[in-house]
């Protein structure tokens, strides 16, 4: 990489994301690795919450590059530990979900993406907060936490998005929409209302390619907030399929604008999630960061204002 020691690359790997994928594959790809960074450290997690730890002592130790070998999850992590630090992320997208990978331009094959980012750049994309917690992609209130809630809670964290779908589908049955009431930016707050969910988006999507909003791009410097009214059962699993090509946004009972803060006001059980993972209940008050963060892109695939479909 011009201007950059390969030596001062780190390489993270999460074994475990995607159910075990990147353990299995990742060895196979370390030869593409080594062609372009020969001299590269990489360093494999072992526990929960070690990426966060690893990535705050490579910035403090002055590492110029990270590469987070894993999914949405594992680049979560590692974001938490960079956030407003002059270290460049990039992600190697072998997770289940992989969309920030998308929303970047960064989906592509392994060694593809190694041999652009040898001549890649550091660009600076944005980042929400809520609880304490950046996030890169999408947070929120109602629905989808309490589905991530229930699949987090899981002996054994299932892979794809069919067992999301599932358990989505089995909430949906008895799922009671909360009575929240939303303020945003310097406004009077909205409601109180029954709302299915809030998202509170970053990026277009979650949940491995569910694009909830598209309209949101990584560095517009505002979030674009999507709300879903008193929605119940047959009218949830209706509305489910469309997700995935942006479809229900056509729904008069969904609505979306742009915001740079946003407070959420209800009971106190309603979980809260960041990119996926449940942070905290209600009250919560979302905040973007513009530019929060450098991503390591190839020159020719940078995000720009459009962002990637």
């Amino acid at each position: 990489m011009p201007g950059v020691p390969s030596g001062e690359v780190l390489v993270l790997v999460n074994p475990a994301a995607g159910g075990g994928h990147v353990a299995r594959v990742w060895p196979g790809l370390r030869a593409a690795l080594r062609r372009h960074f020969p001299d590269a450290e990489e360093h494999w997690t072992t526990r929960p919450g070690e990426a966060t730890d690893i990535a705050r002592q490579a910035a403090a130790r002055g590492v110029r590059r990270l590469l987070a070998v894993g999914g949405d999850g594992t680049l979560h992590a590692v974001v938490n530990g960079l956030a407003g630090s002059s270290v460049a992320v990039a992600p190697l997208p072998l997770g289940t979900g992989n969309d920030f990978a998308r929303a970047a331009g960064l989906w592509r094959p392994i060694p593809e993406l190694l041999a652009a980012l040898a001549d890649g750049a550091p660009r600076p994309v944005d980042l929400g907060s809520v609880h304490g917690r950046y996030f890169l992609n999408v947070a929120g209130v109602g629905f989808d936490a309490r589905v991530a809630e229930i699949v987090n809670a899981m002996a054994q964290k299932p892979r794809g998005t069919l067992p999301y779908l599932l358990t989505a589908v089995r909430t949906a049955w008895t799922y009671l929409p909360p009575v929240l009431t939303l303020a945003f930016d310097d406004g009077p707050p909205a409601g109180p209302a029954r709302q299915l969910l809030v998202a509170v988006a970053n990026s277009p999507g979650y949940g491995g390619g569910m694009r909830i909003c598209p309209p949101a791009r990584i560095d517009d410097g505002v979030f674009h907030v999507l709300t879903v009214g008193d929605l119940r059962r047959w009218a949830i699993l209706r509305l489910l399929p469309r997700v995935f090509s942006g479809r229900h946004l056509a729904d008069p009972r969904i609505a979306a604008r742009p915001a740079v803060r946003l407070t959420i006001e209800g009971p106190s059980e309603v979980a809260v999630h960041a990119d996926g993972e449940v942070v905290g209940g209600l009250p919560a008050r979302f905040a973007v960061h513009p530019g929060h963060l450098l991503l390591w892109a190839p020159r020719a695939s940078a995000p720009s204002a459009r962002g990637a479909d």
